[in-house]
């Protein structure tokens, strides 16, 4: 299950716990570890163009094409780890479009 630290006891990480500031700021490996989301590299194909998270809060995976930048694979990463969660998020910039599974926004 993933789990968040939190004064020395370990709680389940939330869309509660997951807030903006957290989400922007913790280091990407912690974060995902805290979510129970891995990483996973693959080819880049049409329904993929940055990434796509599949699965549960605590047990997920993050698709994402190979040949991205850090910089890229971090913030992409970090919105789906939101979207996943639930969690508070920035606005996304328009030209990014954010879908779930089933094609809504």
């Amino acid at each position: 299950m993933a789990t968040q630290k939190s004064s020395g006891t370990r709680v389940p990480a939330t869309s509660n716990t997951l807030t903006v500031d957290r989400l922007l700021s913790a280091p990407l490996p912690e974060l995902l570890a805290e979510t129970g989301v891995e990483i996973v590299d693959a080819p880049a194909s049409a329904d993929m163009t940055f990434g796509r998270i599949e699965g549960r809060p605590g047990a997920a995976r993050l698709t994402m094409p190979t040949g991205r930048s850090a910089f890229l694979q971090d913030t992409v990463a970090r919105i789906l780890v939101a979207k996943l969660y639930g969690a508070p998020m920035r606005p996304v910039p328009p030209t990014i479009g954010v879908y779930s599974r089933g094609g809504s926004q």
